[in-house]
Order: C-alpha cells, then structure tokens, then sequence
C-alpha cells in the first residue's frame, strides 16, 4: 500500500475543511433566507390579523345592533298583543259577536229585498 505524505495527508485535510466551509455556508445562507421568509409571513399575519380584528369589531357592532333592535320590537310586538288581549276582553267580545250577528241578520233581510227607510 502506498503510504501518503505529511503534505498530501495535510491537503486532502485541508481539501476537507474547505468542502465543509463550503457547505456550511451554503447553510447558512439557507438559513437566512428562511429567516427571511419566516419574517415577511409574520408580518403578512400580523397585517391579516389586524384587518381581522377590524372587521371583528364591525361584526361584533352590527350584531348587537341587530340584537338590540330584534329584543325592542319583540318587545313591542308583545306589548301590543298584551294590549290587544286586554282590550278584547269576554264582555267586549261578545258585543263584537253580536254586533256581528247582528250585521249578518239585515244583510240576510237586504238580500231578500227588504227595504230599509232612508
């Protein structure tokens, strides 16, 4: 077998380590572009979250708009049918009904020709 010299063993050494250099900085330089990379999507994602948070905010008003103007007019619509049911009470239902009866009775005289003074 051949045996190296202290010089050939001393290049191939050096040889070595450059290659390593090499391939190190090619790392680290992939390195930085990722770091790179990985600064502009943080800032891409802090952009989209405030414009998020915005819209957010609108939606969150809008919906207790709308919150607040469904329970008013619920709760108008329920008073009025309160009211409505206080007003038609058993005494004024039954003059309604014999208000109508009543209505049926000279529509049903009309109609057999009966004629009503003037």
């Amino acid at each position: 077998m051949k045996s190296l010299s202290n010089e050939q063993i001393l290049a191939s050494e050096i040889s070595s380590y450059e290659e390593m250099l090499r391939k190190n900085i090619q790392l680290k330089n992939r390195v930085d572009e990722t770091v790179m990379a990985l600064e502009a999507s943080y800032s891409n994602i802090i952009g989209a979250k405030s414009i998020f948070e915005e819209i957010k905010k609108e939606n969150i008003e809008e919906l207790r708009l709308y919150r607040q103007t469904i329970a008013r007019e619920v709760s108008e619509i329920t008073q009025s049918v309160k009211q409505l049911k206080s007003n038609l009470d058993s005494k004024s239902l039954s003059d309604l009904r014999e208000y109508v009866s009543l209505c049926e009775r000279l529509k049903a005289l009309q109609d057999t020709g009966f004629k009503f003074p003037v």
